[in-house]
């Protein structure tokens, strides 16, 4: 028979469970201090201290109690907790020596399988934890299917034998190795289950684990808000690990940077920086000044961003870790700023070591640095041969060597379908030939397809933007509005401002330049006046990351009129903000007469502005009415008050009655019929509008 352990530590084994681990070291001191303790005691003491650092993950602290409980235990041959010991010993796997770990664990599963009694929990328990223990190893491995098998055969024993928190930790794995495995629904599955046993059990450290992979998963998925959340949560508790709290500030700096906020990003990068650095995190140090280098990069700064880069070669050098990513940002800058001699000293060392290292992830960044050589060296033989290694690159994408490294390689993916697009741009404006567009078209759908693969709202939003200049320049300016509306709807919805505004922007530039594009059509300008006047380059910097989303300047507009609109044109509510507008009874008949004889075409076509002489017209739909806001000025601030009116007004049910109410009876409300409605068309437009009455 297997003996439990002493009844005096019952009650802390139990507290452990509960995650009230200060309560638990008071039992076990006070235990200690007892006298005549035999040794069975003594090891208990050091498996129940054990036990917790485990729990909060600080593994170097649990190997060595493992050590000290394991020399003590075989001297005295005590088996099971010598088993206990040795397992814990064998934590040294979560600090990087995985092949001991695995001698270890496999010196357990022998002593495990040596035992006549099957059947016992505490064996069952060791089990559990040992295959555990086994999965995380195959996931340090990469050998993805040997862990999740393992891992799945841990929960299964553990729902039988073991604690709510232990279960909560199987669930986190089976997250993590889903996540590995590219499945990130399954991945958020699991994170989520363990997330709510955490909390259920109120452990903040297990909180903060499971907030970076729920946190990372809505990343992936392009869930940009949600994910800021969960990453905000993990860092809440002053319990996080470092390692944690340092990937919880480097994923908040990437979701600021994918949305274009890169001041932002670089506020959070460099707290994991700085973390990373006191605490000799050296993979979350590398990671940090790469990323700080990508935002100087987007800002222009480029002997800033350099310095990064070094910095990042120079520790990835010293401990041995793969040297390819900062050699091609260092590169890539070196070429940005014209310096080719620089830039031919670094290929040459990435040359050398894709040979010495011989991998197909280093190959892939070798053959996008090669042709980002070639194409820049200005010779038509070597452009030639860029496009066909870009094209390579795409096609053989999916060929990822390290599943792992799928986010890096998803980047080098779209990387050179920008970079082949730009070639291809520029056969166009050398050649003047509108053929080469039937290349550039469906390669710019391939890219759009990718971004949607990769949830990648920043790049559909760009590129639904690129798509609308490469329809100016087919002098398509309706397709063109059609997809600006698009673009700045990703924007929007995802919450990435600054290239909404930047986005409704063009949208309102091409309303100026409407004659201009008609007349281009009727004389059918040269190509190098609709590429000049579409002003694309900005828009391939940007997807480059050679450049940042210049923050906008907005102006409040000057509101005019609003209008409530039901099926058929039948004028509901009017509110003229000038006076102009009040006293001009023909001026405003003209433009509702406008306003119905547009509006259906409007909608068809998916559009959401117009202009009207000096003035834009905004509409957009809420449920059976058409709410049209017209102005004069910047859009973006605009629309902005108009979706808050709409939802202002929903949202008010005496309102939306009373809409519906005149409606039936045909008649027009006016603002002194419904309080509420003044007070928030005041609120909204009138308070901020100086100018209005």
């Amino acid at each position: 028979m297997l003996e439990p352990i002493p009844k005096d530590l019952t009650g802390a084994e139990k507290l452990i469970y509960e995650a009230k681990f200060e309560e638990a070291l008071k039992i076990i001191e006070s235990f200690e201090n007892e006298e005549n303790l035999t040794p069975k005691d003594l090891v208990s003491t050091l498996i129940l201290k054990g036990t917790i650092h485990t729990i909060n993950q600080e593994f170097d602290v649990t190997a060595k109690l493992g050590r000290r409980a394991y020399r003590l235990a075989q001297k005295h041959e005590l088996i099971l907790e010598s088993i206990q010991a040795l397992l814990y010993k064998a934590n040294i796997l979560f600090l990087g020596e995985v092949d001991k770990a695995f001698k270890l664990i496999s010196e357990c599963e022998k002593r495990i399988n040596s035992f006549t009694d099957k059947t016992s929990i505490d064996l069952l328990r060791h089990k559990g934890y040992l295959l555990l223990l086994k999965s995380w190893g195959y996931l340090f491995k990469n050998e993805l299917d040997s862990a999740l098998e393992l891992a799945n055969k841990s929960l299964q024993l553990r729902k039988k034998t073991s604690s709510q928190i232990e279960i909560a930790f199987n669930h986190l794995l089976l997250g993590n190795i889903y996540w590995n495995l590219g499945e990130i629904d399954t991945s958020l599955i699991y994170a989520i289950k363990s997330f709510d046993l955490m909390e259920e059990l109120g452990f903040h450290r297990g909180i903060s684990l499971c907030s970076n992979l729920v946190g990372q998963g809505y990343l992936d998925k392009g869930e940009l808000n949600q994910a800021s959340r969960f990453f905000k949560k993990g860092l809440s508790f002053k319990e996080i690990d470092n390692r944690t709290k340092a990937n919880c500030l480097q994923r908040l700096g990437v979701i600021h940077y994918q949305k274009g906020e890169i001041d932002r990003s670089i506020k959070y990068f460099n707290q994991a920086k700085e973390l990373a650095e006191e605490q000799n995190l050296y993979d979350q140090l590398t990671l940090s000044l790469n990323s700080l280098g990508n935002m100087y990069r987007a800002k222009g700064e480029y002997d800033q961003a350099i310095e990064f880069f070094e910095s990042s070669l120079h520790i990835s050098e010293r401990v041995g870790w793969d040297i390819s990513s900062p050699l091609i940002m260092l590169i890539l800058i070196y070429l940005a700023k014209g310096s080719r001699e620089p830039a031919q000293k670094y290929f040459t060392r990435l040359e050398k070591y894709s040979d010495q290292v011989q991998t197909k992830f280093v190959k892939r960044f070798y053959q996008v640095t090669k042709a980002m050589m070639l194409k820049t060296s200005g010779r038509t033989r070597n452009r030639a041969e860029a496009e066909e290694l870009l094209r390579n690159i795409i096609e053989d994408a999916e060929d990822v060597e390290f599943q792992h490294l799928k986010v890096i390689t998803s980047d080098l993916k779209m990387f050179s379908f920008i970079n082949l697009f730009d070639l291809y741009f520029g056969d166009l404006i050398l050649s003047n030939n509108l053929e080469i567009l039937e290349d550039i078209n469906p390669l710019v759908e391939k890219m759009l397809n990718f971004a949607k693969e990769q949830h990648s709202h920043f790049y559909l939003a760009e590129i639904k933007l690129l798509q609308a200049k490469i329809a100016l320049i087919q002098l398509e300016s309706t397709k063109a509005e059609k997809l600006l509306v698009e673009a700045q709807r990703i924007a929007e919805v995802q919450g990435i401002d600054l290239l909404a505004a930047k986005i409704s922007g063009e949208h309102d530039t091409l309303l100026t330049q409407l004659d201009v594009w008609k007349d281009f059509e009727k004389k059918n300008a040269p190509i190098s006046e609709r590429v000049k006047l579409a002003s694309i380059d900005s828009v391939v910097d940007r997807l480059q990351r050679t450049r940042a989303v210049d923050p906008p300047i907005l102006v409040d507009e000057q509101s005019t009129l609003l209008l409530i609109i039901a099926e058929g044109g039948i004028l509901i509510f009017s509110y003229p903000f000038t006076d102009e507008w009040k006293r001009d009874d023909e001026l405003f008949s003209s433009f509702l007469s406008a306003f119905t004889s547009f509006s259906n075409e409007f909608f068809s076509e998916g559009l959401d502005r117009v202009k009207f002489g000096k003035y834009t017209v905004l509409m957009e739909s809420a449920d059976s009415f058409t709410i049209c806001y017209l102005y004069r000025g910047q859009t973006y601030p605009a629309k902005q008050k108009l979706t808050k009116f709409i939802k202002g007004i929903q949202n008010a049910t005496s309102i939306w009655q009373l809409l519906e109410k005149f409606y039936q009876t045909g008649q027009v409300l006016e603002l002194k019929d419904s309080p509420p409605l003044k007070t928030i068309i005041t609120e909204i437009f009138i308070s901020k509008n100086p100018d209005a009455l």
